[in-house]
């Protein structure tokens, strides 16, 4: 997984000379009186030399040293650069080379191929508006490089109006192609992150986001795998939502194609038309679909995961999920983990059509579901402490019996190959609602609770994770334990508390999580020792 990076790391590199664009065409004349984003990244390349510029061009050069390090666009002074033809390929020198705008500057690619081309690990490319083009921000990275210096940060971006993709991430042979896009956005084009991976012998195709929102992008993260293994490419994503598409994300495999992929989804909300991930398998490379803490809805009949087909080898996990629509997983025998844990599953089907691990499910609440095992399934899918509320349940394949074990059931029937074991008498999971999600210093939150007769639910606050560890089971800890506030009473039934933030400007930009831990207080033999309703991430505004 690419390192998370904050913009703050890239303040010391910006020590050489600074390039200050002023032209608004892209290219135009070298010795002219105008220095051009062209112009400026050649610079940054070394391949055009300072003395090669005019008087009023090298006026625009200010700082120490004879290496450009830092290209600046002031949309004061140009708040629109036309492209003429393509820009020059971005390789800089071997030092750190960063592009930033003041004001979020446009560049307008019209029908070109790309805008820019990012062909070096330490590049940073901040504060611009990308209009048109066939693709917005094009990125190959030789590999060799060691996993410090991959510092291709894209922060506060702006997408619009691509014909192909907002980003295109691609790599052949031995490339280690990788971008970290963060605080930016996406909008209207037909695919926003498009990951063309033809790698081999060590090679890796990585996009990571977060706080990125796609808005009119019909597929979010399209991924053609080709690699022929020896590495892990992946897409993350955390901290992001996706409105008004079709698909967050679709995977496509070659025949043969044995490079492992992984999809990491954590604090993300998807509401598609079609299938929220759409992610296609192939018996020869592993594919992992972790998705945690995040909302996936989609239309009636539309599926918010499907992973296929059976003959394909998966590691799938997820949990503290909420899905509207079906979910279908299928594996093969050589698939290593598939759980689904302390989700909740409204308006669909569920089905698990498993040849291989055993479906892990616990905790998990279905409301006016089906969940069906087909004739061709051969694990056995056991739902451990779940509710299911009009829900029917249905195995058609005796090898691949559903055991519902200390589950609650109301309304719905059971089928075919489906037996109960010590059937719960009464709800035990609660549910807790925490709000606003961004609250401003100075204001309150409002912590509610749902809790079954007999439950009872403690409060506590931590200091969120950057990125969680999501591997545990059946506990994710979405905030350092080490930080826990408890706080001391127990609410029962349906509650809501008010707790005052501090009015005090430094808190502004932390961000926590809010968790309950429910427990049982009657001794309920059919209630689990203790549960924890998925929290909430809340980021402190000023």
């Amino acid at each position: 997984m690419l390192l998370p990076i904050l913009a703050s790391s890239f303040l010391a590199y910006a020590t050489g000379l600074t390039a200050a664009v002023n032209d608004p065409n892209s290219h135009g004349v070298v010795g002219d009186a105008l220095l051009s984003l062209d112009e400026a990244i050649r610079l940054g390349n070394g391949t055009l030399a300072l003395a090669a510029l005019s008087p009023s061009e090298l006026a625009r050069i200010t700082g120490a040293g004879t290496v450009i390090e830092f290209i600046s666009i002031d949309a004061a002074t140009t708040p629109t650069i036309v492209l003429q033809s393509l820009l020059t390929d971005i390789l800089g020198t071997g030092v750190h080379l960063k592009i930033q705008g003041t004001g979020m500057p446009t560049i307008q690619g019209g029908n070109l191929a790309r805008v820019f081309a990012i062909r070096a690990h330490l590049v940073h490319l901040e504060d611009v508006r990308i209009v048109g083009g066939q693709v917005g921000i094009d990125a190959r990275m030789a590999g060799g490089s060691t996993p410090a210096t991959h510092l291709q940060l894209i922060h506060g971006v702006e997408l619009d109006g691509q014909t192909v993709a907002g980003l295109r991430v691609h790599g052949s042979g031995t490339d280690e192609s990788m971008v970290f896009l963060k605080e930016s956005t996406l909008t209207n084009m037909p695919v926003g992150f498009l990951l063309d991976d033809t790698t081999a012998g060590g090679g890796m195709v990585m996009a990571e986001c977060e706080h990125v929102h796609m808005d009119g992008v019909a597929i979010g993260c399209r991924v053609l795998e080709s690699g022929a293994g020896g590495n892990m490419s992946m897409f993350n994503m955390f901290r992001s939502s996706f409105t008004n598409g079709v698909t967050l994300a679709e995977k496509r495999r070659t025949p043969g194609s044995g490079q492992q992929f992984m999809f990491r989804i954590v604090f993300t909300t998807a509401t598609c038309t079609g299938p929220v991930l759409d992610i296609e398998g192939q018996a020869s490379g592993l594919t992992m679909v972790h998705h945690h803490h995040s909302d996936f809805v989609t239309a009636p009949g539309q599926k918010a995961l499907w992973i296929y087909p059976r003959t394909a080898e998966f590691d799938i996990h997820g949990s503290e999920m909420q899905f509207d629509g079906d979910v279908s997983i299928a594996a093969n025998l050589s698939s290593m983990r598939i759980w689904q844990q302390n989700n909740r599953y409204r308006n669909g089907t569920v089905t698990f059509d498993v040849d291989g691990a055993l479906p892990n499910l616990l905790w998990n609440h279905y409301e006016n579901c089906s969940i069906v095992v087909p004739v061709t399934a051969r694990s056995p899918v056991v739902v451990r402490n779940s509710q299911l509320l009009s829900t029917t349940v249905n195995s058609t394949s005796f090898l691949a019996p559903i055991t519902l074990q200390t589950c609650l059931r109301v309304g719905g029937s059971i089928a075919g190959f489906t037996t109960e074991q010590l059937p719960a008498p009464a709800p035990f999971l609660g549910t807790t609602t925490v709000s606003p999600a961004e609250p401003q210093v100075g204001t309150s939150l409002q912590l509610a609770t749902d809790l079954p007769f007999g439950i009872g639910l403690v409060w506590d606050f931590v200091i969120s994770y950057p990125r969680p560890s999501t591997t545990g089971e059946p506990v994710r800890f979405y905030g350092d334990p080490a930080t826990v506030i408890v706080l001391p009473a127990v609410v029962l039934f349906q509650s809501t508390m008010s707790v005052p933030i501090p009015n005090t400007a430094s808190l502004a930009g932390l961000e926590f999580y809010v968790q309950g831990i429910s427990l049982p207080l009657i001794g309920q033999s059919y209630a689990p020792a203790y549960h924890l309703p998925r929290g909430q991430l809340i980021l402190l505004q000023p």
